[in-house]
């Protein structure tokens, strides 16, 4: 009786942590800057991204860390992320909320941005 206790004690633990895995993991977003922009006339690539604590228009830029090629944003829970992502040729951007990511990254062959 003790053995089949144990065994469905570590059914049960085992099916609570794959539920709990699978939410955490489906309440994690990822955003990613497209790799192109067009504005109906001209195809833009992106060069480069930013992130910014809360809305752009307060100005609070992060700062990263750079590791081997990459800028590395390590977030805290507490913050409000802004990817920005930046167009070669124009003035256009595109922001995106990156609320709930607890890392951020830019490549730069190819140029990639994207928070998790």
């Amino acid at each position: 009786m003790l053995s089949n206790n144990k065994k469905i004690a570590t059914l049960f633990t085992s099916l609570l942590l794959s539920l709990l895995s699978i939410n955490c993991h489906a309440q994690t977003p990822v955003v990613s800057c497209p790799a192109t922009f067009s504005d109906r006339h001209t195809i833009y690539h992106l060069y480069h991204a930013k992130l910014f604590d809360g809305p752009v228009c307060k100005k609070v830029q992060l700062k990263p860390e750079f590791k081997n090629d990459k800028e590395i944003w390590v977030l805290d829970t507490r913050m409000d992320p802004s990817l920005v992502c930046i167009y070669d040729g124009t003035n256009h951007y595109i922001v995106l909320d990156a609320n709930g990511a607890t890392y951020c990254e830019k490549t730069n062959a190819p140029v990639q941005a994207k928070c998790m």
